[in-house]
């Protein structure tokens, strides 16, 4: 391993660090918003936890995409899923700034990375289905944890996250299953919100 490479891993890990500064607009169980860094964590640990219910995956790559899925964000912000408006620039700013992060690394690195994150993006293969779908089930999770934080405070419906989220989970009956399971216990406890004024009109 030569210097200049040491060099570029070293400064690319130091700029990463920013990832633990990016909130997201779900709550943990302390009431505080999670950070990225923790989110790509649980998503982690998500697929560790379910390897041996889904045989046949590559877990090295699904783990690489879920630690690698949302680090563009450090320059791009996290865009969250029910602001409309913000969700139309997204895919223009994430590439723009997966170009500059990933620009970063060696050669065989930027081209796993730039690989890696379109590939969790197409959702094409079985291991970015199933990291995605993990990615999008964590938002439910959390809002049971922290009672619904998030989802009262943008007057999140149950409608607007069965819009928004089934999609990612009926490619699998088991993973649709425990969407359904966890979207029940949200709504028996009570922790959607209610629809706005403005939703209404």
């Amino acid at each position: 391993m030569n210097s200049k490479r040491i060099d570029k891993l070293i400064k690319f890990l130091k700029e990463i660090e920013k990832f633990k500064l990016i909130e997201r607009q779900t709550y943990l169980s302390s009431f505080r918003q999670e950070n990225d860094a923790e989110h790509s964590w649980h998503v982690a640990l998500f697929v560790i936890l379910f390897e041996k219910d889904f045989p046949g995956l590559d877990m090295a790559k699904m783990l690489k995409m879920a630690l690698i899925h949302d680090l563009v964000e450090i320059y791009a912000g996290d865009t969250f899923s029910f602001d409309n408006e913000a969700v139309k620039s997204k895919d223009q700013r994430e590439q723009k700034a997966a170009k500059k992060l990933f620009g970063m690394l060696p050669n065989d690195l930027k081209k796993e990375f730039h690989h890696l994150f379109r590939e969790y993006d197409d959702r094409k293969t079985r291991e970015a289905l199933y990291t995605q779908s993990f990615d999008k089930l964590l938002p439910v999770v959390q809002n049971l944890l922290s009672h619904g934080k998030a989802w009262r405070e943008y007057h999140i419906t149950e409608k607007n996250v069965n819009d928004h989220k089934l999609r990612y989970h009926r490619f699998d009956k088991k993973m649709l299953s425990i969407f359904k399971k966890l979207i029940s216990e949200v709504s028996q406890k009570k922790y959607f919100g209610k629809e706005s004024n403005a939703r209404q009109k």
